[in-house]
């Protein structure tokens, strides 16, 4: 580390050090005599400001009379471990121990514990919610910036604390210390100059170490707020007082010219009676760049790199906009490729999937640049047409496109051949809304194929047949709620280290009197757009939990019973209602309970949403994000929502054993999702190969067909009962 020598001697003076600490701090000699703390610390159990001497305790300290005998009681039990551990410890080594401590009746501390034995002790302390079930757990080092941050800092007081008798290279002990952190931290005097650095700057900077001394912010932040002295010193004055501590995310510049995303935190101290000011830097290009790989394959399809459906439902719903704005017209062009299978089957995926790259590269050439081509899935392609003039362009190039995709293409040396069909819809006359436009063009589609494949069909009112199925799905779904005929299947979730049963996601199927056992692909999407879904959705929701009580009712082990929730049921008023009400007809303990939500439902009205799901955390429901990665995929809604757990869509999960993109994306998820403090599931997993990849890469549960196929109620009991006796 890097001094001014004409400050170096003040910069480290102990008091100075804890005194800048957020949360108070205490250090005890080897007789557990109070040495030094900071003004958090005696606020908490000093509040009269009584003056402390040399000589006090630990025990003058933490006695306190309360009028709660049993909470008394507890604090003394917590005393006498301190005293009875710092007794037993071992002098070659030192630990730690987290508990909790009650200094009033309304108020929860953690107290971390550091023992140095036959030296003495460190105490740091954190205020907790009231309610928070804390136990004694093993210390960890905390991932968290604060937590580090604090934890280095309190390294710095212990080497001061317990070896004032080599006072004179304590400062060398201190630079070793903060040469050893991963974040940059800097010494600013008050004209906003740089007095000291650690040797982080240097790893995150590009500059030598001597380099730093004399610099200001402006020199390594791109800031609209850090331009000049003058706005340094306006901000350090302005946000950076007292306990103020101004937080930013910012942009850092490095000597080779290379901007690098930044987190820094900027306090005040005070060193010998003088203002100085801390500045740490943290570099967060890992979690930017995992950020954006996911974000970016959200919406984008991985083998072809066009635009996915998701990206298409956006760009469509804006050009609707705009098209409404200047009275234009807009175009969707659905595409389905003419046996497609028989590749895959005769040559195998691996040439099926050069053949979709192909047939991408032939619908980029026939579009225009301004139009958007999507890949909706499989061999499904669609194509967004804006600003249209004259209807006749879109049906010159649908004949381009269909005469392009026929054309012979040799892939790993075979020829192969296949066709198009292609269903087009227009803005305003055939529909006025995003999903209706691609709906009709779908119908088109569909007619094209009936009509004799390799044709595209203008989509007109005749064709809308689907429109008569789904109001015959309605009005049967509307029978099936009265007549029982709705069921649901569990499928387990296993605990990826022990392969323990833990979980169970339910699923509800339809069997219909008439056409048999109907998956929920066929109408659920109908349900969701006539109504039925909120009634659908509360029946599966009591169904479940009632099927979780009884199963413990039953003597087997207790799981958490997994329930998908529709975008109609969350955004729903008393949804929070119908969570407690099925709770309360099932007697279920919340805690078993789990709600999955998409990330589509909770990235709009933000503010609304963290009320609902603080709502639901209130409750002691578990909370997931399914589905993660095939939408937005943000961090900052993950930071701010209260959930527990992330699904990796199993569309990742399928070739994540041949398909580098399927392997990174996974890897992202759950490297972000453990940064996160989140459980990660993997969905879909069907072979061993699947089980030993995301084995490795940390995944924290299975759930898929290697493990166990959806099944009835009576089924998944004896499921159960075999796990029970593995």
């Amino acid at each position: 580390m890097a001094f001014n020598t004409d400050k170096s001697d003040d910069l480290f003076d102990v008091q100075c050090i804890l005194n800048s600490f957020p949360n108070g701090v205490a250090l005890f000699d080897k007789d557990l005599h109070l040495v030094n703390s900071n003004p958090e610390f005696l606020k908490m159990f000093n509040p009269e400001n009584v003056a402390l001497s040399t000589v006090t305790k630990i025990d003058d300290i933490l006695t306190l009379s309360l009028k709660n005998k049993d909470l008394e009681d507890e604090n003394k039990h917590t005393l006498g471990l301190i005293h009875e551990m710092f007794k037993e410890g071992s002098a070659d080594s030192s630990f730690n121990w987290v508990y909790k401590f009650y200094p009033s009746e309304d108020k929860i501390i953690e107290l971390k514990t550091e023992f140095f034995p036959l030296r003495g002790i460190i105490i740091n302390l954190k205020e907790l919610k009231k309610g928070d079930d804390h136990q004694l757990i093993e210390f960890q080092a905390a991932k968290e910036y604060l937590e580090s941050q604090t934890q280095q800092a309190i390294h710095m007081a212990e080497d001061l604390a317990v070896a004032k008798e080599e006072a004179a290279d304590s400062e060398q002990r201190i630079q070793t210390i903060l040469n050893a952190m991963e974040e940059g931290l800097v010494t600013l005097n008050q004209h906003g100059k740089i007095v000291s650095s650690n040797n982080a700057m240097s790893v995150i900077f590009g500059y030598a170490p001597s380099e730093f001394i004399g610099m200001a912010l402006y020199d390594l932040v791109k800031s609209s707020k850090l331009q000049s002295p003058e706005h340094i010193r306006a901000l350090l004055n302005s946000q950076v007082s007292g306990h103020n501590v101004y937080k930013s995310d910012e942009t850092g510049r490095r000597k080779d010219g290379e901007a690098i995303p930044l987190k820094i935190d900027i306090r005040e101290v005070f060193l010998e009676q003088d203002k100085h000011y801390t500045v740490l830097f943290r570099n967060v290009s890992e979690q930017y760049e995992a950020e954006k790989l996911i974000r970016h394959m959200a919406w984008h399809d991985s083998l072809t790199g066009l635009a996915n459906r998701n990206l298409l439902s956006e760009r469509l719903d804006e050009a609707l906009k705009l098209a409404t704005r200047l009275d234009k017209k807009v175009a969707v062009m659905i595409l389905d490729l003419d046996k497609f299978k028989p590749v895959n089957d005769l040559h195998g995926h691996a040439t099926g999937d050069m053949l979709l790259k192909v047939v991408a590269e032939r619908l980029l050439q026939c579009a225009r640049e301004v139009d958007t081509v999507a890949r909706l899935g499989g061999d499904e392609f669609a194509i967004i047409f804006t600003n249209i003039e004259d209807d006749n362009n879109i049906v010159t190039i649908a004949d381009r496109i269909i005469e392009s995709i026929q054309q012979p293409t040799e892939v790993d040396g075979n020829i192969i051949q296949i066709g198009t069909s292609i269903g087009i819809s227009f803005y305003p006359q055939d529909a006025d809304t995003p999903v209706e436009l691609i709906r009709m063009a779908d119908v088109a589609l569909y007619q094209a194929k009936e009509d004799g494949r390799r044709m595209y069909r203008l989509f007109d009112q005749q064709m809308d047949a689907e429109t008569k199925a789904q109001k015959q799905i309605e009005m049967d779904l509307n029978k099936a709620l009265e007549n029982d005929e709705l069921l649901l299947h569990y499928q387990p979730q296993v605990d990826a280290k022990t392969l323990k049963l833990v979980g169970a996601e339910a699923l509800i199927r339809w069997q219909h009197p008439e056409k048999g056992m109907i998956s929920p692909y066929s109408f659920i999407p109908i349900a969701e757009l006539c109504g039925l879904m909120i009634p659908i959705g509360q029946w599966v929701l009591n169904t479940a939990c009632l099927a979780a009580k009884k199963w413990q009712d039953q003597g087997l082990p207790k799981i958490r019973i997994c329930v998908n929730i529709s975008a109609r049921q969350f955004h729903a008023d008393n949804f929070v209602e119908t969570i407690e009400h099925a709770i309360k007809i099932s007697s279920l303990n919340p805690k078993w309970l789990e709600l999955e939500i998409t990330e589509g439902m909770v990235i709009k009205n933000a503010d609304s949403v963290v009320t609902k799901l603080e709502g639901l955390k209130a409750l002691g429901v578990f909370l997931s994000i399914d589905d993660f990665g095939t939408g937005y995929s943000s961090l900052a809604y993950l930071k701010r929502f209260p959930v527990n757990k992330l699904k990796i869509d199993q569309s990742f999960i399928r070739n994540i054993h041949k398909d580098h993109d399927d392997a990174a994306i996974t890897d992202a998820v759950i490297r972000l999702g453990h940064s996160l403090g989140l459980t990660v599931v993997g969905e879909g997993v069907e072979t061993e190969e699947h089980v030993k990849i995301l084995t490795e890469k940390g995944c924290d549960v299975f759930q898929g067909y290697y493990f166990g196929r959806p099944s009835e109620y009576d089924t998944f009991v004896e499921y159960q009962r075999n796990e029970e006796k593995k």
